[in-house]
């Protein structure tokens, strides 16, 4: 290395990351500092110097992001390979002695809270809301799927009685915190499933929908339980203003889309149910409609005192006998009925398109499911208890935010040729290495 740098001594930061684009991206377009200031203080003083936070943190991004990784210990292993220098760079040990042990990694997940996490999260994200043309959240999504949990077989008592067959101890899974769930029928899946799910804020991006943040929850907790606490999460976020939030028929609950709106400014935007009780004034798809039958233009919604306007159809007004008797405008309050009242009308193009974008979403978490069967074997997680889990798809979806960061960076602010151009660097060092030196 020292030979390398006495040569080429301009190249030295790419000879430091071993001429591996993504990480060299990473160094420069994403700010990884808030860990060290979240977690540093976390450490006793005196002793031994602790681990630096940031290679814990990196050393994850490489296992949630290189497919050839199947395990924390398989990552470090390769990480003491001669060959796998770039790595190690990366992270910030140059030399194989330094590289931390697995139960380092593990020591990190149960040291760091999944408030902490959360709050490094938050940073990131406050990041990519500063890319230009990257994250538009004025409108987001939220949805939940499955997470299959790392249990073995059936439930067993797993007391410590002597005689458990007379002992009234409950029956637990392998993971005493998974639950049996019922998911959405499909093809060659079962109906049912053990584990937990997994409730996400997602945006649209130029690429397709990403997830921002997630909440890990039991199976039998109620989709229109989360939406409330993940609306009060956004609010930590700085530079996040979300005014529509589409969901599904899960969410759909008058209560709390009224606190939505009232409270936090969020407008929730979905579909109504098949018993849902019309109004007498609205057509069956719950548009309204004046006294002749016709349907109204939605004219706005004034914020203000909570109202959704709606006028007349110009033209069907001209030839209506009630002409001179009617005002042609129409208010109906948003308190008294959210489903059809709201900023977003039932049965209007707005409401179509932000309901697109839900399906975008179904198909996102999908996509997600299917990249992760690289790192969860069988799409089980490797970790078990709701702690772990969360703090698992915390990182997960940190570590997946920040790819899309580094590929929305390539594409918007780095030249064309940039990888190109750092292949080529590599080319030239490696044929002046290969010099003979004069004596």
């Amino acid at each position: 290395m020292d030979l390398q740098l006495e040569l080429l001594p301009h190249y030295y930061y790419y000879n430091t990351l071993g001429f591996d684009p993504e990480l060299i991206d990473y160094i420069d377009h994403v700010d990884d500092m808030v860990v060290l200031q979240k977690v540093y203080p976390l450490y006793k003083d005196g002793g031994r110097s602790p681990v630096d936070p940031r290679v814990c943190f990196r050393m994850h991004y490489l296992y949630f992001t290189r497919p050839e990784i199947s395990s924390f210990r398989e990552l470090v292993r390769q990480l003491k390979e001669p060959k796998n220098q770039a790595w190690r760079n990366f992270i910030g040990v140059p030399t194989i002695k330094e590289v931390p042990v697995h139960s380092s990694l593990s020591h990190f997940r149960t040291k760091v809270t999944a408030e902490l996490f959360y709050e490094i999260l938050f940073d990131l994200i406050a990041q990519a809301l500063k890319l230009k043309d990257f994250v538009q959240p004025m409108l987001s999504g939220i949805d939940s799927r499955p997470i299959w949990a790392n249990v073995n077989g059936y439930k067993h008592k797993r007391c410590d009685c002597q005689d458990q067959k007379q002992c009234v101890c409950e029956k637990s899974y392998s993971d005493p915190d998974a639950t049996c769930g019922v998911q959405r029928n499909k093809a060659n899946h079962n109906k049912f499933f053990i584990g937990y799910r997994k409730h996400s804020i997602v945006c649209p991006s130029p690429n397709g929908p990403i997830v921002l943040f997630s909440i890990i929850l039991p199976n039998d907790t109620a989709d229109g339980k989360v939406m409330l606490p993940l609306i009060e999460m956004m609010k930590k976020i700085k530079g996040l203003k979300v005014d529509y939030l589409v969901a599904d028929l899960g969410y759909f609950d008058a209560n709390d889309q009224m606190e939505a709106l009232l409270d936090h400014d969020v407008a929730v935007v979905t579909e109504i149910k098949k018993n849902t009780i019309v109004p007498k004034h609205c057509s069956p798809e719950g548009k309204p409609e004046c006294e002749q039958g016709h349907a109204l233009q939605f004219d706005g919604f004034d914020k203000d005192t909570y109202t959704a306007w709606f006028r007349g159809d110009e033209e069907k007004c001209a030839a209506c006998p009630l002409q001179g008797l009617c005002e042609k405008q129409f208010d109906y309050s948003f308190t008294e009925n959210p489903f059809f009242y709201g900023p977003v009308p039932q049965d209007s193009l707005l409401q179509d398109y932000m309901l697109k974008f839900r399906k975008q979403v179904e198909l996102a978490f999908a996509q997600e499911s299917n990249q992760l069967t690289s790192i969860m074997k069988h799409k089980k997680v490797p970790v078990r208890t709701t702690k772990r889990v969360e703090k698992w798809f915390i990182l997960r979806d940190a570590f997946r935010l920040i790819q899309r960061m580094v590929a929305h960076v390539r594409i918007t602010v780095l030249p064309a040729n940039h990888i190109a151009t750092i292949k080529k660097m590599q080319e030239i060092q490696l044929e002046q290495i290969s010099l003979p030196l004069a004596v």
